[in-house]
C-alpha cells in the first residue's frame, strides 16, 4: 500500500512540475532596455586640507598637529560653517627616514622625526564662503612645521549635493522610457504589454569629482591670494541611467 502511495505522490509531483514548465514556456515576454539622461551642475564645494606637523619628539610633533586642528576647526565655526560637514579622512603617525650618503659614500638611513598626519574634508554648501575660508586657511601658517612632501597642502572640488534623489528620479525616468518602447514594440507585433516579469538596473554614474590642488599656501600671495587657486566649479554633466526590463506579452 505504501508503495502505490508513493508512486502517486511522486506522478502528482512529475505532473505539476511539468504542467508549471508549460506554463513558463508560454509566456510571451519582451525585454527592452530604458534609458534617461539628466545635465546637473555640481552646487557644493569640498576643502580638503593637508594638516600635518613633524618634529624630532612624537609628543611634540603630536602637539603641534593638534594645535592647527583646533585652529582649523575655530576658522570654520568663524565661517559659519556646520562642524557636522567637517569630515575626517585619514588619519596617521609614523616615522621619516631619509637617505643619505657619509664621507665615505656609504648611504645611510637617517631618522629625521616623527609625522603625525591628518586630511581633513570641510563640505561647503554656500558656495560664496568658498574664498573667504579658503583666505582663512592658507593665512593660518599650517604649512609652518609641516612636511610638505606628504602631499597638497590643501586642494578643491565640487561635488553634487542630492546624488540619490538625482538617481532615483532617473532610474523612474529610466523605466518609463522602457515601458514606452515595449508598448510600440508590442503593438508593431499585435500584442500588448501586460505586467512586468523583471527589471535589471543598469549603471548610473553619479558625479566623480576630482581634487583640483591649490598652490602652496606659502606663494599663494604672490599670486593675489587664495582664490586665485581656486578652481571654478565644473560645468554640467550629463548623467545616464539604464534599467532592463522584461514583460509579459498578450
Amino acid at each position: 500500500m505504501k508503495h502505490v502511495v508513493y508512486a502517486v505522490a511522486a506522478l502528482l509531483i512529475a505532473n505539476t512540475a511539468h504542467a508549471q514548465e508549460l506554463q513558463y514556456q508560454s509566456i510571451r515576454t519582451i525585454s527592452v532596455t530604458g534609458q534617461a539622461e539628466r545635465k546637473v551642475v555640481p552646487d557644493e564645494a569640498h576643502i580638503n586640507v593637508n594638516l600635518n606637523s613633524m618634529e624630532v619628539k612624537l609628543g611634540a610633533a603630536k602637539t603641534a598637529h593638534d594645535a592647527k586642528l583646533a585652529k582649523l576647526m575655530a576658522i570654520v565655526r568663524g565661517t559659519g560653517i556646520d562642524e557636522k560637514k567637517v569630515r575626517t579622512e585619514s588619519s596617521s603617525t609614523q616615522p621619516v627616514y631619509v637617505y643619505e650618503n657619509d664621507a665615505q659614500g656609504r648611504q645611510q638611513r637617517l631618522f629625521k622625526g616623527y609625522r603625525v598626519q591628518t586630511n581633513v574634508d570641510i563640505t561647503v554648501a554656500d558656495t560664496t564662503r568658498l574664498g573667504d575660508l579658503s583666505d582663512q586657511i592658507t593665512g593660518a601658517g599650517f604649512e609652518t612645521g609641516a612636511n610638505t612632501e606628504w602631499g597638497n597642502l590643501i586642494s578643491t572640488y565640487y561635488t553634487i549635493s542630492n546624488p540619490d534623489k538625482i538617481r532615483d528620479e532617473m532610474l523612474v525616468d529610466a523605466i518609463a522610457n522602457a515601458k514606452a518602447k515595449a508598448e510600440r514594440m508590442a503593438m508593431a507585433a499585435g500584442a500588448s504589454v501586460a505586467r512586468v516579469h523583471s527589471i535589471l538596473e543598469g549603471s548610473t554614474p553619479m558625479f566623480h569629482p576630482r581634487p583640483v590642488p591649490m598652490m602652496a599656501m606659502a606663494k599663494a600671495a604672490d599670486f593675489g591670494g587664495a582664490e586665485a587657486a581656486i578652481a571654478p566649479p565644473a560645468g554640467e554633466q550629463a548623467l545616464n541611467s539604464t534599467v532592463t526590463v522584461v514583460y509579459e506579452l498578450q
